[in-house]
């Protein structure tokens, strides 16, 4: 996806996104991260890709071409064990 009020151009793809979002999570709420993204309706990469979408829907961002809101299933899902999750670290 790309932000149009960026002066450089650049993509980040689903999993670039979800790994950023679990990452400032930890960071800023340490062990509440996952409460705070459940809160958010963040808890699996499918809602966040939907929020995604839905802003590239209403022109905040744009999607680079053919990226589809498959793209964010199972990088992760915070009511599963992490083991199952495409997301690695």
């Amino acid at each position: 996806m790309k932000d149009r009020a960026l002066t450089q151009r650049g993509h980040v793809g689903a999993e670039g996104v979800c790994r950023v979002l679990l990452e400032l999570a930890v960071d800023h709420f340490a062990e509440n991260g996952k409460e705070e993204l459940v809160a958010w309706e963040f808890g699996s990469s499918r809602s966040l890709g939907e929020f995604i979408h839905s802003l590239a829907d209403q022109g905040a961002i744009e999607l680079a071409a053919g990226e589809s809101l498959a793209d964010f299933d199972g990088w992760y899902d915070l009511n599963a064990h992490p083991d199952t999750w495409k997301l690695q670290w």
